[in-house]
């Protein structure tokens, strides 16, 4: 028999991006589970937003609760939490609103519950604190449900079942089992609206002898902040709230130690370059890549699903690798680049765009772009 899943949204306002959430959820791939996708909607108070999000669901198959009153974060994520245990589901799924799932989400974490000491998994993504992966303009970049299912399913097939023990999860999109939750307990509502109720659960699961781990075979879009900013939580200028963390430090006065001791041992940093190295050779395959001199940095009409290769001559020749917003960057050696570049995805040949800065300065339409084919350009 397949496990229950329950996957819930908690959500709170965001007309523009609620409805897109709970559609990329209903399209998560079942074959290793059962999903049921579960709406908390935080007594939103925009005028007809409540009506039409329960309507929303009601269409698409999705359960439905909205609060009689607002209740806050920890609270509306304790109402998943609960219902998860108190419906015998094996696992259950806490996830912002603003966010896009990849089809392969659900069966990529739950199969790093093997291990029984794994507590809490926390999918991966551009927007999920110290663990994120940069990105140059994730809502350019990112939003669509195709590169997130393209990068998602890369990703696994990198690191599998890869489980990466991480100091605290994060509630943006985590996983936990239903027996974790009967001995740990619900999120501490002490934490008022919100922020920093998953690191104080984090660290009490830890204490209880349970592992907290980041799932590096998933991919999760994140815009971020997007329910919190419509709430006036936090502000544009601020990610959490100085009172939470207050209590943090009073609870928990180990946790910064064991935070800078995760960002010295640098296995995070080590598995971000891992996976970007194989998305631009997996996007390189599929949607073709173009090498760019270094002056010709802004290309028009470029499909952004194409791998960009940027040769930068300064005093050590470098080639920077860019696809959607990741990039990694190269040193090179003697004199042939190009034909490193074109090794470096097993031959496979690119465009070529060179930019002709006197046609720039002779022509007051603006720049002048030129293409080459591979095999026709020499460097010199």
């Amino acid at each position: 028999m397949k496990p229950r899943v329950l996957h819930a949204i908690t959500i709170y306002n965001g007309r523009d991006f609620v409805p897109k959430a709970i559609d990329s959820a209903l399209r998560i791939d079942q074959s290793e589970a059962d999903i049921d996708v579960l709406v908390l909607d935080d007594a939103s108070p925009e005028p007809g937003f409540s009506e039409m999000i329960e309507d929303y669901c009601r269409q698409r198959g999705a359960l439905y609760y909205r609060t009689p009153r607002n209740l806050g974060i920890p609270r509306n994520v304790n109402l998943g939490l609960l219902t998860a245990v108190q419906e015998d589901y094996d696992y259950v799924v806490i996830n912002n609103s603003d966010v896009i799932f990849p089809r392969n989400l659900i069966n990529s974490m739950i199969g790093l519950f093997t291990d029984p000491t794994v507590g809490s998994v926390t999918a991966w993504s551009n927007n999920v604190s110290i663990y994120s992966i940069p990105n140059a303009d994730p809502d350019r970049y990112l939003s669509a449900q195709s590169t997130v299912d393209f990068i998602s399913d890369t990703f696994h097939d990198v690191f599998g079942g890869e489980a990466t023990d991480i100091p605290a999860g994060i509630s943006f999109c985590i996983m936990i089992p239903a027996a974790v939750i009967r001995q740990v307990g619900l999120m501490d509502p002490i934490f008022g609206r919100g922020y920093c109720e998953e690191t104080d659960w984090s660290l009490r699961s830890l204490k209880a002898g349970y592992r907290i781990c980041l799932a590096p075979g998933t991919f999760v879009y994140h815009m971020g902040r997007g329910s919190n900013l419509a709430a006036g939580l936090v502000s544009a200028h601020h990610t959490t709230v100085p009172e939470n963390e207050a209590v943090i430090d009073v609870r928990h006065p180990d946790f910064r130690k064991q935070v800078l001791k995760f960002e010295e041992i640098g296995t995070h940093f080590k598995l971000k370059e891992q996976a970007i190295i194989r998305l631009v050779g997996e996007a390189a395959k599929v949607y073709g890549y173009m090498i760019q001199t270094g002056w010709s940095t802004d290309v028009p009409d470029v499909d952004d699903d194409m791998v960009r290769v940027r040769i930068l001559d300064n005093d050590k020749p470098s080639v920077v690798y860019s696809y959607r917003g990741f990039e990694h960057s190269a040193y090179v050696t003697g004199t042939d680049v190009t034909a490193q570049i074109v090794s470096r995805f097993d031959g496979l040949k690119p465009r070529i765009n060179m930019y002709d800065p006197k046609t720039d300065s002779d022509n007051d339409a603006g720049t002048k772009y030129f293409e080459y084919d591979v095999n026709f350009w020499v460097e010199k």
